[in-house]
């Protein structure tokens, strides 16, 4: 029987390689320095930085793996919970370039260790769905949780996408392929052609 996390995995990993791509296409367009200020620069448009929305899914993504790769005889004796809405704003990960690039590559490393019998695992993730409530607990699964982040992940993509066009002046052709952009419009742009 082939496990729902193969492709959850590649899935995952794909993303995560083209935010790597994106970062080398900083620094091969600009050098390292400029690449580093790039990261941080905050596009009128969208309000933030590329760096600060790597970190918001990267944040997403480092705690579903986690999750993901504790041992599954350790899942009964602790319950498994995400809370994706506890997280560290504004520190080095948004701020340094290299060091988001060092947690991508340590992320993608995880994502080839996990067990593949691990996706029904049960896990509780936990959202704020309004600021006058408290987090909201939901039954989900492993393979649920690292579906939701990869889709998660994309549309925050898309906003680097277009902090990367509109602010550092980049042609959306240069950007790695799909880069943004959701599988389901991958696909119906393959049907146009």
């Amino acid at each position: 029987m082939t496990s729902v996390l193969r492709p959850l995995i590649k899935s995952n990993v794909a993303l995560l390689s083209q935010k790597v791509a994106l970062l080398d296409l900083l620094v091969a367009r600009n050098g390292t320095k400029q690449a580093c200020i790039d990261f941080q620069t905050v596009c009128p448009v969208v309000g933030a930085s590329i760096g600060q929305h790597y970190r918001h899914s990267m944040d997403h993504i480092e705690l579903a793996v986690l999750i993901a790769s504790t041992n599954s005889t350790d899942m009964a004796s602790q319950p498994r919970e995400l809370h994706y809405d506890l997280r560290v704003r504004g520190g080095t990960l948004e701020k340094d370039m290299i060091e988001s690039k060092k947690r991508i590559i340590g992320v993608m490393d995880i994502f080839q260790t996990l067990n593949l019998d691990n996706a029904d695992l049960p896990v509780t993730p936990y959202f704020n769905l309004s600021s006058d409530l408290d987090e909201m607990g939901l039954t989900s699964t492993i393979g649920r949780e690292l579906a939701f982040v990869a889709h998660h992940a994309i549309h925050h993509m898309a906003m680097c996408k277009i902090i990367a066009t509109n602010t550092l002046q980049f042609e959306e052709s240069e950007l790695p392929a799909g880069f943004g952009k959701a599988p389901s419009t991958l696909i119906f742009e393959g049907t146009m052609k």
